[in-house]
């Protein structure tokens, strides 16, 4: 299937850590934490799953920064349908993975020295 978005790997590790639970907005730090990626890779993977719908954004409110003495935080939150996505294209992929694995596994290695 074709998502909106190309399923590279720290997009998949994104997606994986937003779906621990969807349903809790998060911020760049936390995220980028989460999935094991580097923060000049997550913001470009967020911009783009921003860009086709499958994550919103926010920032916290001012004050809340200002009292806790750091910069204000941009949240983070898959939309019900980018949550929905990306349980899809991940167990596709999931179930790519597994075909993959299973048909080499299976494949009956040439007796050694055996020429092409």
């Amino acid at each position: 299937m074709k998502y909106a978005i190309k399923m590279t790997g720290p997009v998949q590790q994104v997606l994986r850590a937003m779906l621990e639970d969807a349903a809790v907005p998060r911020y760049g730090l936390e995220i980028s934490k989460q999935a094991g990626l580097e923060t000049g890779t997550l913001y470009p993977v967020m911009a783009r799953l921003e860009r086709v719908g499958w994550v919103e954004s926010s920032w916290e409110d001012p004050d809340l920064s200002i009292s806790d003495g750091r910069p204000r935080r941009r949240y983070y939150q898959l939309t019900k349908d980018g949550a929905e996505q990306a349980r899809l294209a991940l167990a596709e992929i999931s179930f790519r993975r597994e075909k993959r694995r299973s048909s080499l596994s299976s494949a009956q290695p040439g007796p050694l020295g055996a020429s092409l």
